[in-house]
């Protein structure tokens, strides 16, 4: 029978798993757990605040299982590699992948878009070099050049993002479909919207200058 969560809790005090984490690694900095929250406990976090990124140690009461979930920007997942039912295993899966899996939250995965993307042209496709950095409170944060690979086929080529009110607006090519489209985010809520699907990355180029701030201006409202 597993444990309850609040036991779990409770034991952490005696694990040497978080004795033995290094307190700075590839410029993070590890910070204590924050506790249950619903049906997670947070046991510590890996935090690199200059680059928006963080990676969190969990237990999940819902699968009890012990994961990794990393965010990056307002993007936040689980690393569906590496998770365990045992915190033994766990420990062993931290501290072996801990250096691989923080350069990658710097870096990027280093994955390409794949095969299927060579027709839609992301290699010669310039335009985005000649987007700003900024936009009011909105800050350029992933490009095509270090695509974010997302879900269900998806890849994030393009983020505008103000992470202080977590309004954001990404641009996204999914493989599957091959097909361009974006995806909003108001107060950390995520909205959907059809102003930029596109067939290929001319069509989507026109919709960016067509519309990109005016679709920031509302955001921010």
């Amino acid at each position: 029978m597993a444990k309850k969560i609040t036991e779990i809790e409770a034991s952490l005090q005696e694990w040497e798993l978080l004795q033995q984490l290094p307190q700075e690694m590839e410029g993070f900095k590890l910070c204590a757990g924050t506790g249950i929250n619903g049906q997670i406990l947070n046991i510590a976090s890996y935090n690199n605040e200059a680059k928006h990124c963080r990676l969190d140690l969990v237990y999940t009461g819902e699968t009890f299982d012990y994961v990794l979930v990393k965010s990056i920007g307002l993007h936040t997942f689980r690393d569906d590699r590496f998770f365990a039912r045992e915190r033994e295993r766990f420990a062993e899966i931290v501290l072996a992948k801990l250096p691989e899996l923080l350069k990658e939250l710097n870096n990027g995965s280093g994955k390409s878009l794949g095969y299927e993307a060579k027709e839609m042209g992301f290699a010669k496709w310039d335009f985005w070099k000649k987007l700003p950095q900024k936009i009011d409170g909105f800050e350029l944060f992933i490009t095509p050049d270090k695509p974010l690979e997302y879900i269900n086929g998806s890849w994030i080529i393009l983020d505008y993002s103000d992470f202080s009110k977590g309004n954001q607006i990404m641009f996204l090519y999914n493989s599957f479909r091959n097909e361009l489209f974006a995806e909003l985010k108001k107060g950390n809520l995520p909205l959907t919207t059809d102003e930029f699907n596109a067939r290929n990355l001319k069509g989507l180029s026109l919709l960016i200058d067509q519309k990109l701030e005016t679709t920031l201006k509302e955001l921010e409202k």
